[in-house]
C-alpha cells in the first residue's frame, strides 16, 4: 500500500469555497482546513439566500430579479460588490467590463452597490454588509457558489474559475453532504483497471456516504482542476484523492491503494484551520491510522 503523501495539499483547489465560509461568517475552524469548504450547510445557505432573495421582498430589487432571471436561464453569475470611491472596485470594475466585453462564458455579470439602500435585502439576505471589497462571488446555474474572491482578479483568473465537468461533479458531491473519490489516469497506465476497480469498490463500501469520480487526465477540460491539485499530467501511475463530506481532502494516494484506506479517509474529519484562496499556505491531510 501507498500511504497518502505528506506533502502539503494546496488549497487552491476548490479553495475560494473556504473564502465563501468566511465572508459568510462561518467557523472555519470548525469546518476543516482544505479545499472545497462546501458542506451543506454553508454553499446551500448563500445558494438559497441568493436564488430566493426576491421571492422573499416585500419589493424585490432589480439585481435579485435579474439574478433569478439569470439561474432560471441556465446561466453563471458573477456579482459583483463596489462602494463608490474605492480605488480596488474601479480596477475591479474595469476589469469585469472587459471581460463581459470578449467571453463566451454563458454568464451574466451583476454589479451591486453596497451603499445602495435598494439592495439592502440582498447585502444582508447574503451578509455581505463588512465583507472585504471588491468583493466577486462566482455562482453556478443552481444558485450555488463556486469562487469568491476579496481582492482585485485579472480577466484570466476570471475565466479560469468556472469549474470544469469534473469539478463541478466534486462540487455537487459535497454540497449533497457526500465525500468524492477522485481517481486522475488515463488508458495508457498498466494499473488503472486495478485502480479504478478499487475505486469503485470503496465507493460500494460506502453505501451511498462517497461517490467515485474518474478524470481523465488527457481530457483538456480538466486541464485547470488537475493542475490545481498539483498533479503532474505525465505521471505514469494513477493519481487518487479522497475528499470527505466536509469537503477536506484526507488523503492522496498511488498506484498500491487499498479499498479500507479510500473507505477509511472518506469519512474522516480533520479537525484543523482553513486556508482561503491565494492565501499561498498548504494544508496537509491527517496523517492514516497505523493498521
Amino acid at each position: 500500500m501507498q500511504p497518502p503523501t505528506k506533502r502539503g495539499l494546496t488549497c487552491g483547489a476548490m479553495g475560494a469555497l473556504a473564502v465563501v465560509m468566511t465572508i459568510f461568517g462561518l467557523s472555519c475552524g470548525n469546518q476543516g482546513d482544505d479545499k472545497l469548504k462546501a458542506q451543506e450547510n454553508t454553499t446551500e445557505q448563500p445558494r438559497q439566500q441568493a436564488s430566493s432573495a426576491a421571492q422573499t421582498q416585500s419589493g424585490p430589487s432589480a439585481v435579485s430579479q435579474r439574478m433569478s432571471q439569470a439561474f432560471s436561464d441556465g446561466k453563471y453569475v458573477y456579482l459583483f460588490f463596489y462602494e463608490a470611491g474605492n480605488p480596488g472596485c474601479e480596477t475591479m470594475e474595469k476589469n469585469l467590463d472587459s471581460f463581459a466585453r470578449r467571453t463566451k462564458k454563458n454568464v451574466d455579470i451583476i454589479k451591486v452597490d453596497r451603499k445602495d439602500p435598494e439592495n439592502t435585502d440582498l447585502v444582508t439576505k447574503l451578509r455581505t454588509q463588512t465583507a472585504p471589497i471588491p468583493l466577486t462571488l462566482l455562482f453556478d446555474p443552481s444558485g450555488a457558489v463556486v469562487a469568491a474572491y476579496t481582492t482585485v482578479i485579472s480577466e484570466e483568473e476570471m475565466d479560469g474559475a468556472f469549474p470544469s465537468p469534473k469539478k463541478a461533479e466534486t462540487l455537487q458531491c459535497v454540497r449533497q453532504g457526500k465525500g468524492a473519490i477522485l481517481c486522475f489516469s488515463n488508458k495508457e497506465m498498466t494499473s488503472r483497471a486495478e485502480v479504478r476497480t478499487c475505486c469503485s469498490q470503496a465507493q460500494d463500501a460506502l453505501a451511498g456516504k462517497a461517490e467515485y469520480i474518474n478524470v481523465d487526465l488527457s481530457d483538456p477540460r480538466e486541464a485547470g482542476f488537475i493542475k490545481e491539485l498539483r498533479i503532474d499530467p505525465n505521471t505514469a501511475e494513477p493519481v487518487t484523492f479522497v475528499i470527505n463530506p466536509q469537503g477536506q481532502v484526507t488523503g492522496k494516494y498511488g498506484a498500491g491503494v487499498q479499498v479500507a484506506d479510500l473507505v477509511e479517509a472518506a469519512t474522516r474529519v480533520v479537525k484543523s484551520g482553513c486556508c482561503p484562496t491565494g492565501s499561498g499556505k498548504t494544508c496537509p491531510p491527517a496523517q492514516p491510522k497505523k493498521k
